[in-house]
């Protein structure tokens, strides 16, 4: 996923532009983000654990609950949130998601991934009469409810897509051969080399999934700001 971030700044960042990150710990898109010359400010709820990262990258960061708090920063080029949205209560999205669009210049772009509930493996577990939703996930969304989610909130999506690079690299694998997986014959000899049940199991779903978008893992959406959000009440619970 984080090389996808990556490329997906390259294409749509300019260099030296600023960058807003909410839910930023541990901190890793932000330095690889700041390493890349753009000027990033980092937003978590928690960051004291890993302040020392964000510090030695040099990244600015900002403590704030997104759920339940203004983000209070203005004037941003772009916006990074990337697997967050799964994160939070699903009540409060849309005001993170609008606090995101106050954050960001008129016209700046907003770069959101987040797991498809709609996956290949997702619906295997369903089926199989088990949780599809991972443990640590509030709830995890369709591709249409994201969509509908950033309308609602005055962005204007200009590209989405299911991206395949969590199929192809969420498996069994060493650093080296982590390194080395570029494509289907690359899944294949991992497999091979390390027949566990993971692995067997990528191998077999990437021609599935490589066919059939919709059934990937990544759902990747650039958006545009194209007006402030309208002002709404929002109840705070708990």
């Amino acid at each position: 996923m984080g090389l996808e971030v990556h490329r997906l700044a390259e294409r749509w960042c300019a260099r030296g532009a600023s960058v807003v990150d909410p839910g930023a710990q541990p901190f890793i898109t932000s330095c690889a983000l700041k390493a890349m010359a753009y000027d990033v400010t980092a937003v978590d709820v928690e960051p004291e654990p890993y302040m020392p990262i964000a510090e030695r990258c040099g990244v600015k960061v900002v403590k704030r609950d997104l759920e339940r708090e203004r983000l209070d920063i203005r004037g941003a080029d772009y916006a990074v949130f990337t697997e967050v949205i799964e994160h939070l209560h699903y009540y409060y999205v849309p005001h993170v998601l609008s606090e995101i669009n106050k954050s960001l210049k008129p016209s700046g772009y907003l770069i959101l991934t987040t797991p498809n509930i709609a996956s290949l493996f997702r619906r295997l577990r369903l089926i199989l009469g088990k949780q599809p939703i991972y443990q640590y996930h509030v709830r995890e969304y369709t591709a249409s409810e994201v969509l509908a989610m950033l309308e609602e909130t005055s962005f204007k999506p200009v590209e989405f897509y299911y991206s395949a690079v969590n199929d192809l690299t969420y498996v069994n694998a060493e650093p080296e051969d982590y390194k080395r997986l570029r494509g289907y014959a690359d899944l294949l000899k991992l497999a091979i080399k390390k027949p566990t049940k993971l692995n067997l199991l990528r191998a077999a779903a990437y021609p599935l999934v490589k066919l059939i978008p919709s059934l990937r893992m990544l759902i990747v959406v650039i958006s545009q700001k194209y007006r402030e959000p309208a002002p709404t009440a929002t109840e705070r619970w708990g």
